[in-house]
């Protein structure tokens, strides 16, 4: 264990350089509208990605000449050894008012100019596998107004502190979420989806820097998401769906550190904190079309002997109950700097109609005991309900529409229960830095305590894919009702909380094209009109996203 701690050191020594993105989950969630339409006999969940595609798909689909069998004109080696190139891709993106992006990974999609070009390799020697796949990146990150509010007061184990300049002014509380990424111009070299593998029979012991994702959500996921960068990790599960009489499992064990960003609180001392995380995901022996799983995943500073580490790892199988709660009287003797998080999933398909249904339903915080777990079940809840359906409109053409609803919004059982804060989803009052990584939210790119509904509709044949998306987003109304004093001084004058909601109303469509010599490219225009910004009564912006990712594609070469 001090081996790994100290191997961990040298990786967040070499982090304060590197960081780490993917683009997109495209191409995931087009074998999901492969399996749902019974195209591939396919049983992964889609509950733990990254997803491994099926190495052949006997079937024909539009993309058959993306994702056939290709030649490996450029891979090195022989019986027991490998080596191929990844396919080099170009990002880049311009939004005109403020910074938006989702599901970009370590990619900060501020206002103005944005860009990252992404190159690499995979060799593997028998069961072992070194994947390295860097990226370089640059932003324009030009100025925009932060609010009218002050920075908020960080709670902390030496008492509150102001938070930087960058950080939301809306009262969001301790949750390192960064409006923007310092004052200037910057460049960065990221490691991208690098990872060392050891894979035998389904299982893979890895370190890892590869982005997470867990939850069947297509768009958000209560933890862990691709809207911020891949942490450093050590994987201990399955790369696959495992097998048995008793139906299939999957299964992950992670340890690791999110690192604080330069752009929150000022402070720097704990600037790591640890992660450990257990995912299980299971699917019965009579239907490989249903799948339930859960994660549960608890926060603290990073352990420093093996002692620690055992204690922060051996606290996942620790009952969900507290025998007591703080009142937050005496903040010395009750500051406890962890969290859990906890959640359930389920994940339902019939290929025979095209149509999947899914939810998960996550907790943030505990219960005391049993009273107060029949009093509070709904205390710092989440969850997310989703529909896909898919249709063959022709032998070369498929259909996917997508509905996701998703409530992070908190309730009022926090005030209730003794707390001087309503909080929010992927925040606790004695965790500084939230479920972030550098400055950004894992599973969302939206924020903290955030309403979602999203409706997609995609077309996928031969040439490429159509996309077109509507989507409502409500942004921290807990925050409003708690604060609304607050935000009526900002205003200078009376009116209703309704007519200071911060709803972005958003519509975008994207459209991929194969073209000649291997070239793709993916084009994204998203139009937000946001009302009430920071939550001033008629401070309305527009806001136009532009996205151009271009991929060369390479025969014999990873995709």
């Amino acid at each position: 264990m001090r081996f790994t701690l100290f191997v961990f050191s040298l990786l967040f020594v070499v982090d304060s350089v590197f960081a780490q993105s993917s683009f997109s989950n495209s191409d995931e969630y087009y074998f999901r509208v492969l399996q749902i339409s019974g195209i591939t006999d396919d049983i992964s969940s889609f509950q733990l990605r990254p997803y491994n595609p099926p190495q052949q798909i006997d079937n024909d689909h539009p993309w058959s000449h993306v994702f056939g069998n290709q030649p490996d004109d450029l891979q090195i080696g022989g019986r027991y050894g490998a080596f191929q190139l990844y396919e080099p891709i170009l990002f880049q993106s311009f939004n005109t008012a403020l910074p938006r992006g989702n599901n970009d990974g370590a990619i900060w999609q501020g206002k103005g100019y944005n860009s990252a070009l992404s190159l690499g390799f995979e060799a593997s020697i028998g069961p072992l596998y070194l994947q390295f796949r860097p990226m370089v990146g640059f932003t324009q990150n030009r100025a925009f107004d932060l609010g009218p509010y002050q920075p908020p007061m960080i709670r902390g184990a030496d008492g509150n502190r102001e938070a930087s300049i960058y950080a939301y002014r809306d009262f969001r509380g301790s949750i390192d979420f960064v409006q923007r990424y310092g004052d200037d111009t910057f460049s960065w070299f990221d490691l991208g989806e690098s990872s060392l593998e050891l894979r035998y029979a389904g299982l893979k012991i890895a370190a890892s820097n590869k982005q997470i994702w867990t939850g069947p959500g297509t768009h958000t996921s209560l933890q862990f998401g691709y809207s911020a960068p891949g942490f450093r990790h050590i994987y201990l599960g399955s790369y696959k769906p495992l097998k048995t009489f008793a139906g299939s499992f999957e299964f992950a064990y992670i340890f690791g550190g999110m690192r604080k960003s330069d752009y929150f609180d000022g402070r720097t001392e704990s600037r790591l904190q640890s992660v450990n995380s257990l995912i299980i995901i299971y699917s019965p022996w009579f239907s490989d079309n249903f799948h339930i799983g859960g994660v549960r995943t608890y926060f603290h500073p990073f352990p420093k002997s093996m002692g620690q580490f055992r204690e922060q790892a051996g606290k996942l199988f620790d009952p969900g109950l507290r025998s007591n709660l703080s009142d937050g009287d005496d903040f010395a003797a009750t500051w406890d700097p962890d969290n859990q998080v906890g959640s359930i999933f389920l994940r339902y398909f019939i290929p025979q109609y095209g149509v999947e249904f899914y939810t998960e339903y996550g907790r943030n915080d505990h219960n005391a005991d049993w009273r107060d777990f029949r009093a509070h079940p709904n205390h710092q809840r989440a969850y997310t309900l989703g529909m896909l359906k898919t249709m063959n409109l022709s032998k070369d053409r498929l259909l996917a529409i997508n509905l996701e609803i998703t409530q992070q919004e908190t309730n009022r059982t926090s005030l209730t229960r003794g707390g001087q804060h309503l909080g929010g989803w992927y925040t606790h009052g004695a965790q500084v830095q939230g479920f972030t990584n550098r400055g950004q939210i894992l599973g969302t790119g939206y924020g903290p305590g955030m309403n979602m509904q999203m409706l997609q509709t995609d077309i996928y044949d031969k040439r490429g894919s159509l996309s077109l998306r509507a989507a409502r987003i409500t942004y921290h109304n807990s925050r409003v009702d708690q604060f609304f004093e607050n935000i009526r001084a900002a205003n200078g004058h009376s009116f209703a909380p309704w007519e200071v909601r911060n709803i972005e109303l958003l519509i975008g469509t994207s459209i991929t094209a194969f073209l000649n010599h291997g070239i793709e490219v993916s084009a994204t225009i998203d139009q937000s009109y946001i009302l009430n910004h920071h939550n001033l009564n008629g401070n309305d912006i527009l806001n136009t996203r532009f996205e151009l990712i271009i991929r060369k594609q390479m025969s014999g070469w990873l995709r």
